[in-house]
C-alpha cells in the first residue's frame, strides 16, 4: 500500500497567500494519483479562525482528493476542548477524516492500516497525553500500524528540555511515526520516523531553502520517498559587512538581488545583513525597503556580545509560537492558586473575546454553585 504523508500546509497564510492555496492543491491532486490514503499531519490551517474565503478553497482542494484522507489539528488550530477547530470545520464540508485520540482501520487488496493520531497538545504535556491515547488503542491484529502526531521533537529543537524525545517515541508499538510542525524534511530512527515539512514558506529561513514536496511510503518495502511538488523559488542569503558605507550595503544587495531575480523573477529572497557600518552611521539609518519579495533583515551594528549570548541562551523560546510563551508564563503564575477553571482555557477564550470569556466564566460559576 502507498501512503502519502503531507504537513504544514498553513492554509491562508497571510504572506504568501496565493502560494499556500496552489502548493496545497498541488500536492493534494499529485498525492491523489500515487497513494491509496493521504496522511495531513496537522496545521492545515495558518491560524484558528481562517476568513471564510480560506475555508472555502480548503473544501475545495481537499475535495478534489481521489483517496481517503485522515488529518490531525496542528498547534496553529488548536483551541480548548469545548470549542469547535478550523479542521472539524474541513472535515464537515469533505471526506477528511479528523483522528484526535482515536484510530482508524483502511483495508485495500487484504492489506491492513491503522492508523492512530494525537493533534497538537501543549509540548510539556505531549508525552503523557499520548501514553493517555494510547491506553484506548486496541492494536488489529496483522495491521501495519501508524502514529501520527503534530510536536517539537526534544532532539530536533535547539535548547528543548520538556518536548516529546525520539528515544521516546522508538519505544512505541508503530511501524511508522509521522509528525508535522517542523518545517523541514526529516528522516529518524532508519525511515520509521518521517516530517514531510511544510508545502508553502512561512518562516522565511535558510532551511526553508530545500524542496517542498510531500513523502510516498511504500508499507510493503517499508521505505518512503520524497515528491517534490512545484513551488515558488526561495533564496535566503546572509551578507556580511565592515565599517561599510550606505552606498556600499545598497549596492551589493542591489547586484545580487538582479543576479538571482535574472533566472528566478518570481522567486522570494530574504537578506540577512549583519556587521559594521563607517562611524557615524548606525544600522537605521540604512533604508532598505523598495524590492518586492525580498525580506531583508537588518542587523546592522545592533548585536553587542551580550545580545548575542542572551540570543543563545533564548533559542528555546524563539522555536516557541507567542500563544505558547504566554500559555507557559500563565501556567508558572496560576500554579496552585486558580482551581475554579482553567488557566489555559480562559486564555483561549479571552483570545477569542470578551463574550466567550463571560459565556465560559459563567458556565463554571454555576457549576461550582451546583
Amino acid at each position: 500500500m502507498k501512503i502519502a504523508i503531507i504537513s504544514d500546509l498553513h492554509l491562508g497564510y497571510a504572506r504568501f497567500e496565493s502560494d499556500s492555496y496552489i502548493q496545497a492543491e498541488r500536492a493534494v491532486d499529485d498525492a491523489s494519483k500515487k497513494a491509496d490514503i493521504i496522511l495531513c499531519a496537522g496545521d492545515i490551517f495558518d491560524i484558528k479562525i481562517p476568513k471564510l474565503e480560506t475555508l472555502k478553497k480548503a473544501v475545495e482542494i481537499f475535495n478534489r482528493a481521489a483517496v481517503p484522507v485522515y488529518a490531525i489539528h496542528g498547534n496553529h488550530e488548536r483551541r480548548a476542548r469545548d470549542m469547535v477547530n478550523p479542521v472539524q470545520l474541513l472535515s464537515a464540508g469533505t471526506g477528511v477524516k479528523i483522528l484526535h485520540g482515536d484510530s482508524d482501520v483502511f483495508e485495500k487488496g487484504g492489506e491492513i492500516v491503522q492508523i492512530l493520531g494525537m493533534g497538537s497538545v501543549p509540548e510539556e504535556y505531549a508525552e503523557e497525553a499520548l501514553k493517555k491515547t494510547m491506553e484506548r488503542f486496541g492494536k488489529k491484529e496483522g495491521a501495519f500500524s501508524i502514529l501520527m502526531l503534530h510536536q517539537s521533537i526534544r532532539e530536533l529543537v535547539p535548547g528543548a528540555k520538556d518536548e516529546m524525545s525520539i528515544e521516546f517515541l522508538e519505544t512505541l508499538p508503530f511501524d511508522l511515526i509521522v509528525n508535522g510542525h517542523i518545517h523541514e524534511t526529516i528522516v529518524k530512527l532508519g525511515g520509521k520516523f518521517l516530517i514531510p515539512g511544510s508545502t508553502v514558506i512561512t518562516q522565511l529561513k535558510k532551511e526553508e531553502m530545500a524542496k517542498k514536496g510531500y513523502f510516498l511510503f511504500d508499507t510493503k518495502e517499508r521505505k518512503a520517498q520524497f515528491v517534490e511538488i512545484e513551488s515558488r523559488p526561495f533564496f535566503y542569503e546572509e551578507m556580511k559587512f565592515d565599517k561599510a558605507t550606505d552606498s556600499d550595503v545598497r549596492e551589493r544587495i542591489r547586484g545580487r538581488v538582479g543576479e538571482i531575480r535574472k533566472a528566478h523573477p518570481d522567486c522570494l529572497i530574504a537578506i540577512k545583513v549583519d556587521g559594521t557600518l563607517k562611524e557615524g552611521l548606525a544600522g537605521t539609518d540604512i533604508r532598505l525597503d523598495g524590492y518586492e519579495n525580498v525580506f531583508i533583515e537588518n542587523r546592522l551594528d545592533v548585536e553587542s556580545l551580550t545580545s548575542r549570548l542572551e540570543k543563545i541562551r533564548s533559542g528555546r523560546e524563539a522555536s516557541l509560537s507567542v500563544r505558547d510563551l504566554a500559555l507557559r508564563e500563565l501556567r508558572e503564575k496560576t500554579a496552585g492558586k486558580i482551581t475554579l477553571f482553567d488557566g489555559a482555557e480562559l486564555f483561549e477564550k479571552l483570545v477569542e473575546g470578551a463574550d466567550e470569556t463571560l459565556e465560559y466564566l459563567e458556565k463554571h460559576n454555576k457549576k461550582e454553585s451546583k
